[in-house]
C-alpha cells in the first residue's frame, strides 16, 4: 500500500464510520415500512414513505413554507452581514478580533442557548414588550408567529453569512472604494459595482450556509414557533421522535439532503458558469 493511501487510512475509516454508515443505514430505512400496530421494520422496500410526503398536501405545504423561510432568512442575512462585514474588515482596526470572537457566539453556544435568548427577548414578559408598555405601545405578539422564528433563524445563522464576507473582503485592496471615488463614483455605485462583485464568492458560501442551515434547523422553529408553525426540521423531528415512524422520518431527512444537494450542485455549476464568461470576456 502506496504510504499516502496508508497514512489517509485512519481519515477514511473515521469518515465512512461517523458519515457514510449512518448516511446509508437513513437511505435504506426510508425505503422500507413499519408493520401495523407495531416498530419494527416490515419485509421488502418500497417507494410508500416518499409517495405520502409528496402526496399529501400537508407535508408539501410544510415543504413550501420551510424554502420561504429559508431564502426569507438567507436575504435578511445577507442584508444585515453586509454592511457589518464590511465593518469588521476594514474600519473595526483592533476589534476586529473581538467582533469576530462575538459572531461565533451563536455558533459555539449551539441552536438551544441562542434560541431561549431570544424566547425571553421576544416573550409576553421579555425585553421588547416591556419596552413597548414603557411607550404606551400595544404588546407586540412574536412567539408563535413568522416574525418571529424568521428574527431567531437570522439571529442564529447570521456568523455563517458574516464570518465568510469578512474573509472575503479583507483581501481586498484597500484603496479600491478611494479610486472609485475619485473618479466621481456616488457611494452606491461603489457598492454595487465595486464591493458587490468582489465579495461575491463570500456572499454565496455564506448565502448556501445560512440555507442549508435554516432548512434543516428545528431546535428554533420548535422554541419560538411554540408548536404553531411547521418547519420540514420540526416534523422529521416528530415523525422521528414522538411518533417513532423511523421510515417516514428516514425519508424526509433524505429529501432535505437531497435538496441541500441540488442546490450544491446549482452553485456549482453557476460559478463555473460565470468563471468561463469572464475568462472568454
Amino acid at each position: 500500500m502506496p504510504l499516502p493511501v496508508f497514512l489517509l487510512l485512519p481519515a477514511l475509516i473515521l469518515s465512512a464510520g461517523v458519515f457514510l454508515a449512518p448516511f446509508l443505514w437513513l437511505a435504506s430505512t426510508s425505503f422500507r415500512t413499519q408493520a401495523a400496530g407495531s416498530l419494527l421494520l416490515a419485509e421488502g422496500v418500497s417507494l410508500d414513505n416518499y409517495i405520502r410526503l409528496f402526496a399529501d398536501p400537508y407535508f408539501v405545504e410544510v415543504l413550501i413554507r420551510t424554502l420561504a423561510y429559508s431564502l426569507a432568512t438567507t436575504l435578511a442575512s445577507v442584508l444585515i452581514a453586509l454592511p457589518v462585514a464590511r465593518f469588521i474588515a476594514v474600519r473595526a482596526g483592533r476589534l476586529k478580533g473581538f467582533l469576530l470572537a462575538l459572531m461565533l457566539v451563536p455558533l459555539v453556544s449551539g441552536a438551544l442557548l441562542p434560541s431561549l435568548g431570544m424566547l425571553h427577548l421576544m416573550g409576553p414578559l421579555g425585553v421588547v414588550n416591556g419596552i413597548a408598555r414603557m411607550l404606551g405601545l400595544p404588546p407586540v405578539k412574536l412567539l408563535g408567529t413568522s416574525a418571529g422564528i424568521l428574527i431567531g433563524l437570522v439571529q442564529s445563522f447570521l456568523p455563517l453569512m458574516v464570518l465568510p464576507l469578512v474573509n472575503t473582503l479583507s483581501r481586498l485592496p484597500s484603496d479600491l472604494e478611494q479610486a472609485a471615488a475619485s473618479l466621481g463614483a456616488p457611494a452606491i455605485a461603489i457598492w454595487r459595482r465595486v464591493i458587490l462583485p468582489l465579495a461575491m464568492p463570500g456572499l454565496v458560501a455564506g448565502s448556501v450556509l445560512v440555507f442549508c442551515a435554516s432548512f434543516t434547523s428545528f431546535v428554533t422553529p420548535q422554541i419560538l414557533g411554540q408548536g404553531h408553525i411547521a418547519m420540514f426540521g420540526t416534523v422529521a423531528y416528530q415523525q422521528a421522535g414522538q411518533v417513532l415512524d423511523w421510515p417516514f422520518a428516514s425519508a424526509l431527512a433524505v429529501v432535505a439532503l437531497a435538496m441541500i444537494g441540488l442546490l450544491q450542485a446549482v452553485v456549482t455549476l453557476a460559478s463555473r458558469f460565470v468563471r468561463r464568461r469572464e475568462i472568454r470576456q
